[in-house]
């Protein structure tokens, strides 16, 4: 018998496969380089949106309960004072100061301590006078049998005028949003300021100031309509973020929603 003849793949042949299998290893691992690429812009842009969108939110949620006639904007800074509580008042001291009112409770119920009487806000908020449109810390009573409650202010005050919808809030303090360094600041629990507070002027630690937001690329984003006859006031916000080669740009209009 004559022997079997072997067969094999010639050295051509080997060199051929090992080019193919060389090629599409390439194009595989460029592949999923690419896919994993595109899967972390992705991911990084959607960071980069939901972190704008959650500031100019908050920022936006904030003002729509903001006080009439409190917001102002200097710099980088907006400051406004945020409503609490509302009700209608029965008396009012305007003719001489007194240590409290009656009004229908507020809603709404219960109302914390520490709050401030406002009635008829206007260009003098801040400036904490007597006569004037804020009053000192504030205690609420229950309601008596008429529906009526008791203000009682911790100093006596006198209102500059009557609110023509005989309307009464009860504030917090001032809080101020800043971009500062390129970062988006919360600021509170530093007082009415006769002048409008900046960043430097503003809390420099926790909790009194607190990070929003990075990568906050315009320094000025805030602008405001201040409110007429006719309509509430408008707060323009233009908020870009970049972050490496992405941006996003968020422009938002919020309407102060109370009046006086």
């Amino acid at each position: 018998m004559g022997g079997r003849e072997q067969q094999g793949f010639t050295l051509v042949e080997l060199i051929t496969v090992i080019m193919v299998l060389g090629i599409l290893s390439i194009g595989t691992v460029r592949f999923i380089t690419d896919s994993t690429s595109g899967l972390a812009s992705t991911i990084s842009r959607s960071e980069l949106a939901g972190d704008t969108l959650f500031a100019v939110e908050r920022i936006s949620r904030s003002l729509r309960d903001a006080l009439p006639n409190s917001v102002r904007v200097a710099g980088s800074c907006i400051e406004f004072v945020p409503v609490v509580a509302a009700s209608s008042y029965r008396t009012l001291p305007v003719a001489a100061a007194a240590s409290s009112f009656l009004a229908v409770p507020f809603d709404p119920l219960p109302v914390p301590a520490g709050l401030r009487s406002v009635v008829y806000p206007g260009a003098s908020l801040y400036s904490m006078s007597s006569p004037g449109v804020i009053s000192g810390p504030v205690s609420v009573s229950a309601a008596d049998a008429n529906n009526e409650v008791t203000v009682t202010m911790a100093a006596p005050h006198q209102f500059s005028l009557e609110s023509p919808s005989e309307r009464v809030f009860l504030v917090d303090a001032p809080i101020s949003y800043c971009v500062d360094g390129g970062r988006l600041w919360r600021y509170q629990n530093y007082g009415f300021l006769p002048a409008q507070p900046v960043a430097v002027d503003l809390p420099a630690g926790r909790p009194d100031r607190a990070l929003i937001a990075e990568s906050v690329a315009n320094p000025a984003p805030f602008t405001i309509a201040v409110a007429s006859l006719t309509r509430n006031a408008v707060v323009k916000i233009e908020m870009e973020f970049v972050r490496g080669t992405d941006s996003v740009r968020i422009d938002d209009l919020v309407q102060v929603r109370n009046v006086p």
